[in-house]
């Protein structure tokens, strides 16, 4: 298993490359570094405790993520989770270069690996394993909220345990309603989208347009509404919703809404992310006066249509030749 890529403001945390030996060679062997992570690191311990790090989500099913600036690509160190056999539960953890200190990175980092394990691991409970004259590593736990619960006995001396507990209800989901701010980061992940579907294509297929201003005058439309989900600062999904006779496909039927995206990030495939997503919308529509609800997906989307069959919606007849996304799709509806 590869880590799943997560986007924050800044930040892109990300799956483990040939080229970041180097630069984690260079942190390793910065004295101010690992001044409390163990001392200086050779070439071997650190390549060691790269590899270490890589491997870990194919046995965990979780693990650290490489931290990089999303402005310049530039490498900024490791964060995320760890737990070895003899560690008091699932640690939350970072270790960042020097010239990424006092900039809020790792809080930033921390956060979205909290959400992500929040919302797909359904966890409880993290902790962090902090020396007690870390002082800059405290700074960062209780921005993160969490509590020193005193010392622990670890496999490779003593720390103490900062615990964070799971936020209660859906709070860990981050759900709001999406607004014409949020335009750039929403349009953004439907390119993203798209680019998948190249997959599923056609020879010579072009994903259609959607411009950050395209997305941000279809969420100021009446009627037009949408929900955001931001475990840990990330956006891991959207849902929109319109009423139909303003949608470009399906019925344009006075009582029928139009479900316009749902996307969810693929760090969140296989949570419950979609389905909830999904839930709101029809429920949305349900709430604004509407008797049904329609979609309109790629036909040869086989994961995405047997979702919504499982959702209970059902086809419209059949797949037709779609000429704004230049491939067949297929539409469902379902009452509400």
């Amino acid at each position: 298993m590869e880590p799943p890529r997560l986007k924050t403001e800044r930040l892109l945390l990300r799956e483990f490359l040939a080229a970041d030996v180097a630069p984690d060679l260079e942190q390793a062997r910065d004295p101010e570094v690992q001044r409390f992570l163990g001392g200086l690191r050779d070439p071997y311990d650190a390549f060691r405790t790269l590899a270490t790090h890589a491997g870990h989500w194919a046995l965990r099913g979780h693990g650290q993520w490489i931290v990089e600036r999303r402005e310049d690509g530039a490498f900024l160190g490791r964060v995320g989770l760890w737990s070895p056999p003899g560690w008091p539960g699932i640690e939350v953890g970072w270790r960042l270069g020097r010239a990424a200190w006092g900039k809020g990175y790792a809080t930033e980092a921390a956060r979205a690996a909290v959400g992500w394990a929040w919302t797909v691991l359904g966890l409880e409970q993290l902790s962090s394993m902090i020396v007690s004259d870390n002082a800059p590593s405290q700074r960062v736990a209780q921005r993160l909220g969490q509590v020193n619960t005193g010392p622990v006995q670890l496999p490779v001396g003593t720390a103490d345990q900062w615990v964070l507990t799971r936020p209660p209800g859906d709070e860990p989901w981050a759900l709001r309603e999406a607004s014409v701010a949020d335009a750039p980061r929403i349009a953004e992940q439907v390119r993203d989208a798209m680019a998948r579907f190249r997959d599923i294509s056609p020879p010579g297929w072009t994903a259609p347009d959607h411009t950050d201003v395209e997305v941000a005058e279809a969420l100021a439309a009446p009627g037009h509404r949408g929900v955001v989900a931001e475990p840990g600062g990330v956006l891991a999904g959207h849902v929109t919703w319109r009423p139909s006779v303003d949608a470009r496909r399906g019925p344009r039927a006075e009582d029928a809404a139009y479900l316009g995206q749902i996307y969810v990030e693929p760090g969140w495939w296989g949570s419950q992310l979609a389905s909830r997503l999904l839930r709101i919308a029809v429920e949305g529509a349900r709430d604004d006066g509407f008797a049904r609800i329609h979609l309109v997906t790629p036909a040869g989307q086989g994961r995405a249509r047997r979702f919504y069959e499982r959702e209970g919606w059902r086809t419209v007849g059949a797949p037709i030749d779609d000429e704004r996304f230049g491939m067949p799709t297929v539409e469902y509806d379902r009452e509400l």
